[in-house]
């Protein structure tokens, strides 16, 4: 069932074109044009080396070797147009309105602040086709399973719209809402540049600034490639504050919660309106200076598209 539902979403890809309606841009994702599969590696053996986890009964333990690689995830929108999915080129009508975004792409505008929905789902390619295979080597439930669910739309959060009913989500960020605070973000865009970003600064986006207010909001947008990359980090930030999203690379015999995000087992790749194959998907809070040419138009701005890859640690055994 689940590679016959690949074959027909990958027949849709390769027959279907880019859809642009008069307000939903967008296109269905296209897994071999469009991921760059090269993010899979590095495929390693981690330390300790050889694991030991429990198991069901009769066995009660079983033994395996720690394996770690990185999993194309999540599929993320970031778009103006309220219930337009930009990386299926498609836009549903659920009956009511919903706010619209925001952008302040203009030059001449002193304005820049920006508000845009998103949406995060599976990426069916991998679901289809590796997640029973993700399943069968760590003995792990694959997230999400094989529902192709959507996990999050901020049409229908109240709190994505508005700063301070997502306070109630996260009140911490009333701690970091000052200088000093906020001046440290600059050693986690340096450090997510140059290899990974610092775990301990979970309150920054690297280069694209503050994770607070995990909401559609922002305050200083250099650009559409910066505003949503930024948005497209806080969803992740979000999925794990609401228990949606867990740690995969804390413990090799299964996932665990984890409130704060961890960055550093997180990559981002922008799939939409041109999929960068080359950029080997940059860690959270890496510059978009390298990959934001040509993204999007000077005064209309642009929808985006994201894909997450996230890293997962695990027991490999065949028992």
């Amino acid at each position: 069932m689940r590679y016959g539902l690949a074959f027909l979403l990958l027949s849709l890809t390769v027959i279907a074109g880019p859809v642009r309606a008069e307000s939903c841009v967008g296109r269905l994702l296209n897994p071999i044009t469009d991921i760059c599969w090269e993010c899979i590696l590095p495929v390693q053996i981690d330390a300790p080396g050889a694991c030991v986890c429990p198991a069901p009964p009769p066995m009660f333990v079983r033994f395996g070797i720690v394996f770690s690689f990185w999993e194309p995830v999540w599929l993320v929108d970031v778009t103006r147009e309220p219930f337009c999915f930009t990386n299926l080129g498609m836009e549903i009508d659920p009956g009511f309105p919903a706010p619209a975004g925001r952008p302040r792409n203009n030059p001449a505008n002193r304005d820049k602040s920006a508000f845009y929905q998103a949406h995060v789902y599976e990426n069916f390619y991998w679901t289809a086709a590796f997640g029973s295979m993700v399943n069968a080597a760590c003995k792990l439930a694959y997230s999400g399973g094989g529902n192709y669910a959507v996990e999050w739309m901020t049409e229908f959060d109240p709190m994505w719209v508005d700063d301070e009913l997502a306070f109630i989500l996260a009140p911490e960020s009333a701690l970091f809402a000052n200088t000093i605070a906020q001046a440290a973000c600059a050693a986690d865009c340096v450090a997510a540049t140059a290899t990974f970003p610092l775990d301990p600064l979970f309150w920054c986006a690297g280069c694209q600034g503050s994770m607070y207010p995990i909401s559609g909001h922002t305050s200083e947008q250099t650009g559409g490639v910066m505003a949503s990359s930024l948005l497209t980090e806080r969803m992740v930030a979000k999925m794990h504050r609401q228990g949606l999203a867990w740690d995969t690379t804390g413990w090799e015999c299964g996932n665990t919660p984890m409130p704060l995000v961890k960055k550093s087992q997180y990559r981002i790749q922008i799939t939409y309106p041109i999929a960068r194959t080359d950029s080997l998907c940059p860690m959270y809070g890496a510059t978009e200076v390298l990959r934001a040419a040509g993204q999007e138009l000077p005064f209309s701005g642009e929808d985006f598209g994201y894909l997450i890859w996230r890293k997962r640690r695990c027991c490999v055994s065949g028992n």
